[in-house]
């Protein structure tokens, strides 16, 4: 009966999460931060060939939760990110400056924030 339990105990226990350095593409696309089950999840940072830069929360490979993205265009957004898009409350500061605060749905600007 213990090694039952023992044995079910162990089954239960979530998938561990382990923090890495990977590069893809030759080294033009490096990750550091934490994986689970082979994809980026947790907190990380990805940067990519053309400057564009993420620090934030990852899910099942995606930016999902909060973060910050820098544009190589430069443009910045800090805010929430659901599913790999802009989506929440956040702030969207342009190349010239101009900050548009709010909450943004799949990339999209809708409302200035009440706050």
């Amino acid at each position: 009966m213990a090694l039952i339990l023992a044995a079910a105990s162990f089954a239960l226990r979530p998938a561990p999460r382990i923090t890495t350095h990977y590069t893809l593409q030759d080294g033009q696309i490096v990750y550091d931060g934490q994986m689970l089950k082979g994809k980026f999840s947790g907190h990380g940072t990805l940067t990519e060939p053309n400057g564009d830069r993420y620090v934030g929360e990852f899910r099942a490979g995606r930016f999902n939760g909060s973060g910050k993205f820098s544009s190589h265009a430069g443009w910045r957004y800090t805010g929430q990110f659901k599913n790999g898009a802009l989506t929440g409350q956040g702030t969207l500061t342009t190349k010239q400056g101009k900050q548009l605060r709010g909450y943004f749905k799949n990339g999209q600007y809708h409302a200035a924030s009440t706050h």
